[in-house]
């Protein structure tokens, strides 16, 4: 079985300014697990557990996928918290396109591929404990433009999870055309 999720792993060059958004929220009173720098990834869905057997359907499947899709200018940029603003597990950045291409492209995975299947996200950390606070007000209205790049491809990604966290790698990688 092999724990993997669908996904794109940010440029190194708009890397900085996400970090600079980690680092403000490092200034709050909130208890979270940060997302390692080498690990920062647009997610389009979590797969899971896959039995070995599979991954070749899948790698198939993710082929077909972005086959059928044109590569895009994403922007990053926005604060989002999942689920809600009064209940945040995720603090997260949007991802956008002015094409409607990544909406294409999640909704494909979704019918094609399937797992858990969320609108394009980059997680930035994982809320344990908020104490209490309204944190939505301190972080909807920071600056949060991290940039732009072109996405040419995506990838199927195994995560083993470790003490010091999780360990990505990619398995496959798909085009776009």
């Amino acid at each position: 079985m092999v724990r993997c999720f669908i996904g794109v792993f940010l440029p190194e060059i708009l890397k900085p300014k996400v970090l600079e958004v980690q680092n403000f929220i490092k200034s709050l009173d909130i208890d979270c697990k940060f997302v390692e720098p080498a690990n920062i990834h647009i997610t389009f869905s979590f797969l899971g557990d896959v039995a070995d057997e599979e991954l070749p359907s899948l790698k198939d499947r993710l082929d077909s996928v972005c086959n059928k899709l044109r590569k895009t200018a994403v922007t990053v940029a926005g604060v989002k918290l999942i689920p809600s603003e009064k209940f945040v597990r995720v603090i997260a950045l949007d991802v956008n396109d002015d094409t409607g291409m990544l909406s294409q492209i999640s909704n494909e995975i979704k019918s094609s591929v399937g797992g858990d299947t969320k609108p394009p996200h980059l997680t930035l950390c994982r809320v344990r404990d908020a104490k209490g606070k309204n944190i939505a007000s301190q972080l909807l209205n920071i600056d949060s433009y991290c940039g732009q790049f072109q996405m040419y491809s995506m990838q199927l990604i195994q995560s083993q999870l470790g003490r010091s966290g999780p360990v990505y790698t990619i398995l496959h990688e798909s085009k776009l055309d």
